[in-house]
């Protein structure tokens, strides 16, 4: 793990800076000496004086290179530490590798840190995997805090999404490495405290872990109380740490306002639920905009509804272009609403591939409509599959439609039914084309559909309304 590594040997590095050896040590007895000193710097972390390091170094050890150069980097010597990490690093030294790309890394320059990163992870190297994931999480929250580009007006596609699950986060190891990173000198801040508790649960150290947990639950800190609740997700399942997430939520942590929000709304407690999201809103949680959209939406408050959705899309959140779209057909603003749909499609969010591909439809573009259809139904959409089967059926790829067909059966009885408001519904068909063939025997499309449809599934229902339709004018 990089982060632990550097903060280990850099505290080494540092708190030893120019102090003295032990005593003169002649001949080969030194060499071993300071041969066992650089290993247990390199390895542990262990206390080494910088000029000892320094002498090693320059005799054309790579792990003193190492070593000497981190020590540096951290004292702030940067350029002459680079220096030596790159000397080590050509010498095949992965510390070095790692050592060069958070450097990078921490002055932002992401591309040149994961150049160095990269080939390491490729090796297996578990503490270069986890850099690389800790850069991923910096280039996305990069992302998030860098203003979309301006559109002429906002716009995305159909089908109110369901309250999001628990976003995701770093892993608890990537956390711990990042705050040991943050916190090089305080072996007492809660975030240490609890970045240790995790480095000790991983080790199987339970008693270890349970005592630094203690010592950060004190502080009553809410990113402590948030990972105390990850804890007892992994353990008894979300509703089951539902009040370590409200300790959480309560403290102030975001993402645990948001999860209350989603929590409380499966529960039915809106006006809960609605304090939550808007505190989680307020902190800039995306989701938490689009949630409370669909909330206020549900309620009839479409304007506010709509400045949610629009506050969702302009962090560049693409469920926000979809429900927009739909809150502006249910207002009759359908070019608004398709240009949304498009948005969103292009940003690759299923329901909006399955509406945008509905609109062409309807204007006889089956062509265009297909592809759309064919990708949110390969990302598992059950409505979109009903879709492309139509389309497939359109142009007699019987075949290719009936396997679409069972793979809706066979998904629906496998994952019971789907959560309301989840899909859009199939679109209309266009009109009939001369001379092709009608499509699957609907009479094994409906029975296909019947038991979903039973179950509660919309999409299933509507796709049966569907049929029942095409067989009263057949």
């Amino acid at each position: 793990m990089v982060g632990w590594w550097r903060r280990r040997a850099g505290r080494g590095s540092g708190a030893a800076a120019g102090g003295a050896d032990d005593g003169p040590v002649r001949g080969a007895a030194r060499e071993a000496a300071l041969d066992e000193l650089i290993r247990a710097a390199y390895e542990e972390g262990a206390p080494i004086p910088e000029e000892l390091a320094a002498e090693a170094a320059r005799a054309g050890d790579v792990r003193a290179m190492t070593v000497y150069g981190i020590g540096l980097g951290n004292r702030g010597a940067v350029k002459e530490a680079e220096e030596w990490l790159r000397r080590a690093r050509v010498a095949g030294d992965r510390m070095a590798a790692l050592a060069l790309g958070t450097l990078y890394m921490d002055r932002g320059e992401f591309a040149a840190a994961e150049r160095y990163f990269r080939p390491v992870a490729e090796t297996g190297h578990v503490g270069a995997r986890q850099a690389l994931a800790e850069l991923k999480a910096l280039r996305e929250t990069e992302a998030r805090n860098t203003p979309p580009p301006s559109r002429p007006e906002p716009v995305r596609p159909p089908a109110e999404s369901a309250p999001a699950s628990v976003p995701p986060a770093a892993s608890p190891t990537e956390w711990a490495a990042r705050q040991l990173l943050l916190h090089p000198d305080d072996d007492h801040h809660p975030h240490v405290l609890m970045a240790m508790a995790v480095l000790k649960a991983e080790e199987g150290d339970a008693a270890g872990a349970r005592a630094y947990v203690t010592g950060a639950l004190a502080s009553g800190d809410p990113e402590v109380l948030f990972w105390v609740s990850r804890m007892h997700v992994a353990q008894d399942g979300l509703h089951g740490a539902r009040e370590h997430i409200r300790r959480a939520a309560d403290a102030g942590h975001t993402t645990s306002q948001h999860t209350m929000g989603v929590l409380l709304t499966e529960e039915g407690d809106t006006a809960r639920a609605e304090h939550y999201y808007r505190l989680a809103a307020d902190a800039g949680h995306t989701d938490s905009y689009v949630n409370l959209g669909v909330l206020l939406r549900g309620r009839g408050d479409l304007d506010g509804a709509e400045t949610c959705y629009r506050r969702a899309i302009e962090a560049g959140d693409s469920a926000g272009m979809n429900n927009l779209g739909n809150l502006l057909r249910q207002r009759g603003d359908l070019a608004g609403a398709e240009r949304w749909w498009r948005e969103a499609a292009d940003a690759g969010e299923t329901d909006a591939l399955v509406s945008y591909g509905a609109v062409l439809a309807e204007r006889g573009d089956w062509d265009a409509a297909e592809p759309l259809w064919r990708r949110a139904a390969e990302a598992g959409h059950a409505a979109a599959r009903l879709n492309l089967v139509g389309a497939l059926a359109r142009t007699g790829r019987m075949e290719e439609a009936e396997r679409w067909l069972r793979s809706v059966d066979t998904d629906t009885d496998a994952a019971a039914p789907l959560p309301s408001g989840s899909h859009g519904a199939p679109p209309p068909d266009g009109p009939a084309v001369d001379d092709q063939p009608v499509g699957p025997d609907l009479a094994a499309v409906a029975d296909w559909l019947g038991g979903p449809a039973r179950a509660g599934d919309a999409d299933a229902r509507a796709a049966l309304d569907l049929l029942d339709g095409e067989q009263g004018t057949g």
